[in-house]
């Protein structure tokens, strides 16, 4: 089994973060083959950043993701990776920054959430990439709350009560029926 997770918008989201902290979580906490890697406009606030996970229950042989298995959208740019997506993707589009995913392929399932919304009520917008892990552990069933959170605490650690806050709002958010294009 190999699963492709990417995290996708403009930097200064905190996409690399939640990309550390599923690795983690998934290589520590579940004892899974986990690979992380990034990339990012590092000169730029707000250029294109990403940041995979990939992970299994053997040894990953190659590292980058080509073709997510689960795309968490943060931002409308990220949207560019629309023609990678194959049947049976997963995508999760924050609802407030993302607008028009007509660009995905036909049996793509497409989550909205309301991850900046959820991340102000929580008090700090910024905390969105937080809420992005809850919501993707609620619905891949991955990891309960108790191992997110703990992944969270100890890769996040700054704000403890506002992120266990944060990713407990994401995991409680009741997703929709996705729509498929």
């Amino acid at each position: 089994m190999r699963t492709e997770v990417r995290f996708a918008g403009t930097g200064g989201q905190g996409l690399v973060s939640a990309s550390i902290v599923l690795a983690e979580a998934l290589g520590v906490v579940k004892d899974y083959q986990v690979v992380q890697t990034q990339f990012y406009d590092g000169h730029i606030t707000g250029g294109k950043s990403s940041g995979d996970v990939v992970f299994g229950d053997e040894k990953i042989d190659f590292p980058w993701v080509r073709h997510p298995d689960l795309l968490m959208v943060l931002a409308q740019d990220a949207v560019r990776y629309a023609p990678l997506m194959r049947p049976g993707t997963k995508v999760v589009a924050d609802d407030i920054m993302v607008t028009d995913v007509s660009d995905f392929p036909a049996d793509v399932s497409i989550y909205w959430a309301p991850l900046t919304k959820l991340a102000d009520e929580v008090g700090f917008r910024k905390c969105a990439n937080i809420v992005a892990l809850g919501v993707l552990s609620q619905l891949t069933g991955l990891l309960s709350l108790d191992e997110i959170s703990a992944a969270v605490a100890s890769q996040a650690p700054g704000k403890p009560g506002l992120n266990r806050r944060a990713v407990a709002a994401g995991f409680s958010y009741p997703l929709s029926d996705p729509i498929v294009n």
